[in-house]
């Protein structure tokens, strides 16, 4: 039965209308059963994925605690990333813990520290070298965003000079840890790979990429 035509036969329109679900034309006929039925079962399957999503990570963390507690072997890293790989070493699973960045108003205190210090190298005939780097950081991106790992890496560059010192601490300051998101992937992996050959291969569940 086509769960999105009333018991009476009727069908809801954009515009709020009812119609007949007989009164269709023919060819609309066909493309509503279509779409709906694709999507009946695409909602079923996207289910469907997220329990199986659930289920490996639970089965991947139970196995990390299993081999440190019963064998006193240490799987994974410190932020929670963790890779476990067949004995035949043609099949792995990997789980990847990306964490998701954004800065606090701090950061315009920064920002202002570092223009101030750029202003007083260029006084004193310093390069012009990083003053584009941090014009290019603090740039908005077609989604308004900052590019967080820019800011992060202007942390790299050492200048002897207070300003810089304090602008850095306030870009530490304004960082903010919002939340992270699991990932898991599954692999096929050829171990008698030439050194230039994919020796990976994701087993893909992304319908885009299938």
């Amino acid at each position: 039965m086509n769960t999105h035509v009333d018991p009476d036969g009727m069908i809801e329109r954009p515009d709020g209308s009812m119609i007949s679900y007989d009164k269709l034309p023919p060819e609309k006929q066909i493309e509503h059963d279509v779409v709906v039925g694709l999507c009946e079962r695409a909602t079923r399957y996207s289910e469907w994925l997220t329990k199986f999503k659930h289920t490996a990570l639970a089965e991947m963390i139970a196995a990390r605690v299993m081999m440190l507690e019963d064998h006193g072997v240490k799987k994974g890293g410190a932020e929670g990333n963790l890779t476990l790989r067949s004995a035949c070493g043609r099949l792995m699973v990997k789980m990847t813990v990306s964490k998701h960045i954004s800065f606090g108003p701090e950061l315009e205190a920064a920002k202002a520290l570092i223009e101030e210090f750029m202003e007083a190298e260029l006084a004193k005939g310093g390069s012009d070298a990083i003053r584009d780097i941090v014009e290019k950081v603090f740039k908005l991106n077609t989604k308004g965003r900052i590019d967080t790992g820019g800011i992060l890496g202007l942390r790299e560059h050492r200048f002897d000079d207070p300003l810089w010192e304090r602008a850095m601490l306030a870009i530490d300051e304004a960082i903010c840890r919002d939340s992270a998101t699991t990932y898991v992937n599954f692999y096929n992996v050829d171990p008698n790979s030439k050194p230039n050959e994919e020796r990976e291969q994701r087993i893909l569940l992304d319908l885009a990429k299938v």
